[in-house]
């Protein structure tokens, strides 16, 4: 994999917050982190509000990605990392879809297997006309590979990358547990801002947090590079 125009691998992990389960009755917002990493070290953070159980996932991630772009140009982005398709409860966001948006190589780390038919079975109570929901789930586990990392195996989903050189990158950039170090620095961010209930106030309080409400596009020059086309 080449790495950043600084000479560093620059990746980026993308993980969602706590948020408590009366949210998923009305809908509530918790926090979207993005941190991004040259080789092992954190170089800068992006974060966005992201609705429980909504259907904004795949925007919010796009938009993450646009900030971290726009705040450190130089740094360049050799590969995203999710933890897993959904976010915010039921939330998606598709690997797929970024990947075509923006070119950018998506790896989705699996901690643990998936039972897909206790994954339906959910959706189809919960979200009776969300069959999308499933589809997108589906597709990136079951086009998953088990690869070994120097901590342990894991499932990966690999868009625009193959997953003998994600494991591998994977490997490279494990440092205190199996998650890849931007994606593990994400989870803590996120975790850590979104533990204390005065901050989720403040974030489902009217007005809040407008700035993350805008429809990211990609430019012409992110988009040049990507496959058509779920």
């Amino acid at each position: 994999m080449t790495r950043g125009s600084l000479g560093y691998l620059a990746t980026l992990g993308i993980d969602d917050g706590y948020f408590p389960l009366k949210y998923k009755e009305t809908k509530g917002k918790t926090l979207l982190v993005g941190v991004l990493c040259l080789s092992t070290l954190p170089k800068g953070l992006a974060v966005t509000e992201v609705t429980v159980d909504g259907d904004d996932g795949t925007e919010k991630a796009a938009y993450i990605v646009h900030e971290i772009l726009r705040k450190y140009p130089n740094a360049g982005l050799d590969a995203l990392f999710l933890d897993g398709v959904t976010v915010a409860g039921f939330n998606i966001i598709d690997p797929s879809r970024i990947h075509e948006l923006l070119g950018l190589p998506v790896i989705t780390v699996f901690k643990h297997p998936l039972n897909l038919e206790k994954v339906r079975m959910a959706l189809q109570t919960h979200f009776p006309e969300g069959g999308w929901r499933y589809e997108v789930i589906r597709e990136a586990y079951s086009s998953g590979r088990e690869v070994v990392t120097k901590w342990r195996r894991l499932i990966i989903s690999c868009k625009g990358i193959g997953c003998y050189e994600a494991g591998s990158l994977i490997s490279e950039l494990q440092v205190q547990g199996p998650l890849p170090e931007p994606l593990r620095l994400a989870d803590l961010v996120a975790s850590g801002l979104t533990k204390e209930s005065c901050l989720l106030d403040l974030l489902n309080s009217e007005g809040s947090y407008s700035s993350s409400q805008s429809h990211m596009q990609p430019t012409s020059s992110q988009t040049s590079s990507s496959p058509s086309r779920h």
